[in-house]
């Protein structure tokens, strides 16, 4: 059976789903707390072609299913989003079999960078245009691409439309999340985002700016926990996060402490007892005297 094709095209496994004149996408079945109903592996162009998001280097068929469908196409280069083990471990299998570069902003413990991308680089194939837009904050190391051509973004793990993005300090930073998020709402023209986890976004601004609020809320509802009283990260999750299911209040844990350093940043609390954050669990956290 073929799938529905088309911008708004549902998820579908072990199938090749065209969304765009240039856009296809290929989800691996990796479903998971993070990772949704999976890894989306995004083809751009038609005779020359990016693999974005290769997924993971499981023996499930998504490598092989990427390579037919790439076809007789040329293999510009391969560029995970940023380095979360759920976006590049085919990437290195992939390049070698195209040989294609395996793009990437600056470097990574798992696999060799051939082209390091920056900010503001442009990657062109065959009358294809990628922007590439520098977007720290989930990772320091995340990119989104813009296809201008086709008033798209993809923007990894950013921006998803089934769920907030994970910011887990060190590596997540709410500070640049938020300054990141508020580049992309800036960009003009925008159409439709093509995230690494989920169906296509068709109200880009709207859910940016959604996304925007609720981070803003969740830092407001931090303070007035602390209002309550000093305290330390799980007694605050626990009043921050009443409404949602115990058992992700770890996971609930991470988000909130990059919150509380990003207030702790602005003067607005801070540390009491402990000064190590890998200590997350004992550091005591309060308002701030002003």
């Amino acid at each position: 059976m073929t799938p529905a094709a088309g911008p708004s095209a549902p998820i579908a496994y072990d199938r090749v789903v065209a969304l765009s004149p240039l856009v296809r996408r290929i989800t691996q079945n990796n479903p998971g707390p993070f990772t949704g109903p999976g890894t989306n592996t995004h083809l751009v162009g038609t005779t020359a072609v990016f693999i974005l998001d290769p997924g993971e280097a499981c023996e499930d068929g998504h490598l092989a299913l990427i390579v037919a469908a790439v076809g007789t196409a040329t293999v510009a280069g391969v560029l995970p989003s940023h380095g979360h083990p759920d976006h590049w471990p085919l990437a290195p299998r992939l390049a070698g079999h195209f040989g294609a570069p395996l793009m990437f902003h600056g470097t990574h413990p798992g696999f060799r960078t051939d082209r390091s991308i920056a900010d503001g680089d442009q990657l062109e194939a065959d009358g294809v245009r990628l922007d590439v837009l520098h977007t720290p904050g989930h990772t320091a190391d995340h990119v989104c691409l813009l296809l201008a051509a086709e008033r798209a973004l993809f923007p990894g793990d950013h921006v998803m439309g089934w769920s907030t993005s994970v910011i887990a300090p060190p590596e997540g930073n709410l500070t640049e999340y938020l300054r990141s998020l508020e580049r992309l709402i800036a960009l003009p023209d925008l159409d439709i985002l093509y995230p690494a986890h989920g169906t296509a976004v068709t109200e880009p601004y709207a859910r940016m700016r959604e996304l925007h609020a609720h981070r803003e809320q969740r830092s407001r509802q931090a303070l007035a926990a602390l209002a309550l009283g000093d305290s330390r990260i799980m007694p605050l999750v626990e009043r921050v996060y009443a409404g949602v299911d115990p058992r992700l209040h770890p996971a609930a844990a991470q988000s909130l402490l990059a919150h509380l350093l990003a207030l702790e940043a602005d003067g607005a609390i801070e540390r009491i007892s402990g000064s190590e954050i890998g200590d997350r669990d004992n550091v005591i956290w309060r308002l701030r005297s002003r």
